[in-house]
């Protein structure tokens, strides 16, 4: 059996088998079909794949597939683009965890300010929670939700928040619509789910209503609990006794 050649160069690394990799190289064919291009090429390869960069991104891009041959070979950039994949859906993931923790952070910042630091609040504060996050909420969906939410009556701290995020961000619709099956199929809850949305927006004896944001409040609240807008049926403060004092070499 003839015998390696000990001055020959390794195997080359493969890209593997991946989508990724078979697409890398058959673009890579199609810029060249000999297996190896010029460094100064590797525009020609990003283009070929969907891939642009610019400026100083580009040549950190180029240094990454660069082994100071000034050549790329055709396993080389296949290499490349299924790392430049990884980390691109690596980075997305990270993006999304960043804006759900944004999100957790603005949902207890509007708890705290609406339960003044418990850790609960009854159901019928839920509407001055959406209000404080500056978001609305029409009254089929009130009603899932503190279904949901507050069984017993009140609504805990950490199920809100989590219950936003997934809200805002668009990853509780299926739930929503199940309950909303269930309501349907469950008239004993449908009525429960009405009567407590009714107190919600009930005028109480004495309560006054928000003229900024149409949230209701106890006749003894000196400002709006969702948007802090004063109480104008407030007493006014008297006016400072100074006021009333003649001025200094006044005739009397």
């Amino acid at each position: 059996a003839p015998r390696a050649d000990p001055d020959a160069p390794p195997p080359e690394p493969s890209a593997g088998d991946s989508a990724e990799a078979a697409k890398a190289r058959s673009a890579f064919d199609e810029v060249d079909s000999s297996g190896v291009v010029p460094v100064d090429r590797f525009e020609d390869l990003l283009d070929s794949v969907g891939e642009g960069f610019h400026g100083d991104e580009l040549e950190a891009q180029r240094a990454k597939v660069d082994d100071g041959s000034g050549k790329i070979t055709r396993e080389a950039f296949a290499r490349y683009y299924v790392a430049l994949v990884e980390n691109a859906d690596a980075s997305d993931d990270s993006g999304d965890e960043e804006e759900r923790e944004e999100e957790r952070g603005n949902a207890r910042e509007a708890f705290d300010t609406v339960a003044d630091g418990k850790t609960e609040v009854p159901s019928s504060k839920f509407q001055a929670l959406m209000e404080a996050l500056g978001t609305t909420y029409c009254e089929e969906e009130h009603r899932r939700t503190l279904r949901k939410l507050a069984p017993g009556g009140t609504v805990a701290r950490d199920a809100f928040v989590e219950w936003y995020v997934d809200w805002v961000l668009g990853d509780g619709d299926s739930d929503d619509d199940a309950t909303a099956t269930d309501d349907d199929d469950d008239p004993a809850a449908e009525s429960k789910a009405a009567a407590t949305w009714a107190s919600l927006t009930a005028a109480k004896e004495g309560s006054w209503k928000c003229e900024v944001c149409d949230v209701r409040n106890d006749k003894d609240a000196s400002k709006c609990a969702a948007c802090e807008t004063p109480n104008p049926a407030a007493p006014q403060k008297a006016a400072a006794s100074g006021n009333a004092v003649s001025a200094p070499g006044s005739v009397g």
